[in-house]
């Protein structure tokens, strides 16, 4: 199996007005992401509203996407287990849909202590038939006890061979990336999260790609582009321009990117519903509006000035 790498969103999680799984809606946003040259797709993270979803809804979510990509770009799917045997039964259940990792948070539930956490995902890492990505997200309150220090990283790494990917987000990103990276083998892969925000220092460190949401995808993959071709320059142009929509999303918290996201895809006819399942903010609409003029000004895929897709 290749080594992951490049721009690979975490998909939303459509519902309807209820709050109900709209299984149409997230099957139009799996090709309007596979249509913009993504390198792969994921599903069941924090984007997916993983952590608001039944077992049986991840599950299903996970069965959905897997079907729409059928293999075109490799998949990522995301568990948030509350034990070690959890996470085994639960890598078992997802092997069967051939993803290319799986993406791991710690059991959070309780303050369990570094060495207990590194070794919960060696014995995951030992006994999964597919490789994990290790998740570290500080910036989510509820995970913000559960950060492993670099060298608690790295004996989880040399430890179990089936840990291949970290995804490394939140404060300080590209300094705890470049700590790491010194630390494990060629054939780890480190990622950033966090919508992008600081992919210009993580790709410097020597990020392997991102995890961002959905929406405007094309600019990362632009970037990506530039950046394995060496031409920092113009990298560095697309950053810029696309750093206002990147903070107007990114920049005010969780839920709010959500809100944001889905207001974006339904206003674009790819979602029917702009439905965050409860408890959530409630954003400004003024706020929304502001990001659709921003996506508007750009001219991207999702904009009301490009050419609607066939959806």
């Amino acid at each position: 199996m290749p080594n992951l790498s490049g721009i690979i969103p975490i998909l939303i999680t459509p519902f309807d007005a209820d709050g109900r799984i709209d299984e149409a809606s997230l099957r139009r946003v799996v090709h309007f992401e596979l249509e913009g040259g993504v390198h792969g797709l994921g599903i069941g993270g924090f984007a997916s509203e993983g952590y608001k979803l039944t077992d049986q809804e991840r599950i299903r979510c996970a069965e959905i996407v897997a079907a729409e990509v059928a293999g075109q770009v490799p998949l990522v799917i995301g568990m948030a287990p509350g034990s070690t045997e959890a996470a085994i039964e639960q890598a078992h259940v997802y092997s069967n849909l051939h993803p290319a990792a799986l993406m791991t948070l710690p059991p959070n539930t309780m303050n369990n202590d570094e060495m207990s956490l590194m070794e919960h995902y060696i014995a995951l890492g030992n006994a999964s038939d597919v490789p994990i990505m290790v998740q570290q997200s500080p910036q989510i309150q509820a995970y913000a006890h559960c950060q492993l220090s670099t060298e608690h990283l790295a004996q989880i790494a040399k430890h179990a061979p089936g840990i291949r990917y970290f995804k490394i987000e939140g404060p300080g990103s590209a300094r705890r990336i470049n700590a790491l990276k010194g630390r494990v083998n060629d054939d780890v892969r480190l990622f950033g999260g966090v919508g992008g925000i600081a992919l210009r220092e993580e790709l410097e460190v020597g990020a392997a790609g991102l995890l961002p949401g959905v929406g405007f995808n094309e600019y990362f993959v632009d970037v990506w582009q530039a950046w394995t071709a060496d031409d920092k320059i113009h990298v560095d142009e697309v950053l810029r321009r696309a750093q206002p929509l990147v903070d107007a999303v990114s920049g005010f918290g969780h839920e709010f990117s959500l809100h944001a996201r889905k207001y974006l895809l339904k206003r674009a006819g790819i979602i029917t519903h702009d439905t965050v399942r409860r408890p959530t903010v409630r954003p400004e609409f003024s706020a929304l509006e502001n990001v659709g003029r921003l996506v508007d000004e750009m001219a991207l895929r999702i904009s009301l000035r490009s050419t609607k897709l066939d959806l």
